[in-house]
């Protein structure tokens, strides 16, 4: 689903997530066709002094995203986020 974080298989390992134990079960779509992920909880994201916790979170299989990508399941959680040019700017929940 667009609406979450999507993490690349390695990444998640590196952050502590049970990648050998990993369902995948949720068709995406990415710009090299369609997957399929696996969804996780992250107890905690942290961008700047915005940390958000218990965000839901799909995890690509190996070898279909060239990076991570930061979702609506983040982004809704904040009190405003704008883009301007190449900036993202977030603003937390007070």
């Amino acid at each position: 689903s667009a609406e979450n974080y999507v993490g690349i298989e390695a990444a998640g390992k590196a952050a502590g997530l049970p990648i050998e134990i990993l369902t995948y079960t949720v068709n995406v779509d990415t710009a090299n066709g369609r997957t399929r992920a696996a969804p996780v909880t992250l107890d905690r994201i942290a961008i700047g002094g915005v940390i958000e916790r218990a965000v839901p979170a799909l995890v690509a299989q190996n070898g279909q995203l060239k990076t991570n990508l930061l979702g609506m399941s983040f982004l809704n959680r904040l009190e405003s986020w704008d883009v301007r040019g190449d900036r993202l700017r977030m603003r937390g929940t007070p």
